[in-house]
């Protein structure tokens, strides 16, 4: 029955803390949704300018914003979810005066607005493609979701783990931004992994992020099936580094009130 209590209790939270973050996004200003909107948008024009600038062929389906999109998005995913984990402590920390109000709790509510806005954007932009004349065709939407899952796990646990070394080593956040931005390049955005040579995959092998893009376009394209893509490498590193991450956050929740 405390149980039952507690989890009602933080449930009640959680939802608070969703409704006070998405008025503080979105509420005051449209703008809010309009960066969530211009972002993917702004990646998909400029690399639809730079493939037909290059004479370059769509690497998947007949639209090439399209393939953008499934790249844009689990990207997008993955970055701004450990954003706002890694600095949502920092952003509500005079929330932590209230008993009821865990770190956790803050982390759960900006995790699921993250996701849930971006799944919002992704079907905005298929619904627009769709208007604009291009076939949508998914083929596996488990496929797909899973992929997009395993992101969110992952993205949670890099930024637990960021958000408690930002505290005790503030310099750390420009160290892993200047370090981290190589992997746009390298995460299959604008490419698939069947283009590359494979000694070039050898050396990024290594990064789940491009594992998660493939296995998301596999689901969504019917043509598609990556066969470099290794689905238990992905789920074993993404499980791991959010297991990593809810210990750190455990060991330093009661110094994050200290803050």
């Amino acid at each position: 029955m405390e149980l039952i209590q507690a989890l009602n209790v933080q449930g009640r939270v959680i939802s608070a803390l969703i409704l006070r973050e998405t008025r503080a996004r979105y509420g005051n200003s449209k703008l809010g949704f309009f960066w969530a909107m211009f972002e993917p948008f702004a990646h998909i024009l400029v690399f639809i300018g730079i493939f037909s600038a290059l004479g370059r062929a769509i690497p998947l389906g007949d639209s090439m914003g399209v393939f953008i999109l499934t790249g844009i998005v689990p990207w997008l995913l993955y970055s701004n979810t450990l954003a706002n984990v890694m600095g949502g402590l920092n952003a509500n920390r005079s929330l932590l005066g209230y008993p009821q109000v865990m770190p956790i709790d803050i982390v759960i509510s900006r995790v699921i607005l993250e996701s849930a806005t971006i799944f919002i954007v992704f079907l905005l932009f298929l619904g627009g493609f769709s208007y604009l004349g291009v076939r949508i065709e998914i083929d596996s939407f488990l496929q797909m979701f899973s992929a997009y899952c395993l992101l969110v796990l992952f993205a949670t646990g890099i930024g637990l783990i960021n958000s408690a070394i930002v505290r005790a080593y503030p310099s750390y956040n420009s160290v892993f931004t200047a370090f981290s931005k190589p992997l746009y390049f390298i995460s299959g955005v604008f490419f698939t992994a069947d283009f590359l040579a494979p000694e070039v995959y050898a050396a990024i092998d290594f990064n789940p992020l491009i594992h998660l893009v493939e296995w998301f376009r596999s689901g969504f394209y019917p043509s598609f099936q990556s066969h470099l893509y290794d689905p238990r490498y992905a789920i074993a590193v993404c499980l791991i580094t959010f297991a990593i991450g809810l210990v750190v956050e455990r060991v330093n929740s009661k110094n994050a009130r200290q803050i």
